[in-house]
């Protein structure tokens, strides 16, 4: 696919321009992302905040240019607005759990179940657009029970480092707000296998390990 400029660059994608309200999101490695523009298409169809996807080929996304700050920077520009976007989070994921994942996706290891898990659905995975939230990044998707995505959002919005003192004084809020929207008990026992996929799949800092392994413990994680 023919693109521009780039936008901005994640952990294993690229986003470049692609003329009027496009973008093509493209892997570093080459990978396909056609499974992932079909996760997209599917949680659309059902109703789901995804952009919308044009066409996509081998390790490219020709997708919806979705224009907004992330809920991420939402909350650093205003601390005071944590809860709300706590609530915010649960009520995507609650949104997310009414879906049914289709048959040909992968099965979350271990944890059976049918519905569409988003499994990175975190504030900076959320963007803030005039027309409401937009959810991007399905590279984890899988099918599954809703209580391992609400695990996922929970270990890595009490544990991920923060690059602010503003949104260090916001974990506190953001989290309660998002666990007074899910269910814990059914996220608890996801906890400490979410934790082992998020330190096998990442290259993370001592400190967030560190963080993960005193979060299993006072959260009582299996």
């Amino acid at each position: 696919m023919q693109v521009g400029s780039l936008i901005a660059a994640g952990y294993d994608c690229e986003i470049f321009d692609a003329g009027p309200g496009r973008v093509v999101r493209r892997s570093r490695d080459g990978r396909s992302l056609e499974r992932e523009a079909a996760v997209m298409r599917h949680a659309r169809r059902h109703g789901f905040p995804a952009p919308e996807v044009y066409d996509a080929d081998g390790g490219d996304i020709l997708m919806e240019h979705v224009a907004g700050p992330s809920l991420l920077e939402e909350t650093a520009r205003d601390p005071g607005r944590a809860a709300e976007h706590g609530a915010l989070l649960a009520g995507l994921l609650r949104q997310l759990s009414a879906v049914r994942a289709p048959g040909w996706l992968r099965a979350a290891s271990g944890r059976p179940g049918n519905r569409l898990l988003h499994l990175d659905l975190h504030p900076g995975n959320v963007l803030v657009t005039a027309d409401g939230p937009r959810v991007v990044d399905w590279a984890n998707a899988a099918r599954g029970a809703p209580g391992v995505d609400a695990a996922c959002t929970w270990l890595i919005l009490a544990t991920a480092p923060v690059a602010t003192p503003e949104l260090a004084g916001a974990r506190a809020g953001l989290l309660a707000a998002f666990l007074d929207g899910v269910d814990p008990d059914a996220a608890r026992p996801h906890l400490g296998s979410e934790a082992a996929r998020r330190l096998a799949e990442r290259d993370l800092p001592a400190g967030e390990q560190d963080a993960i392994a005193r979060f299993l413990a006072d959260a009582g994680a299996p």
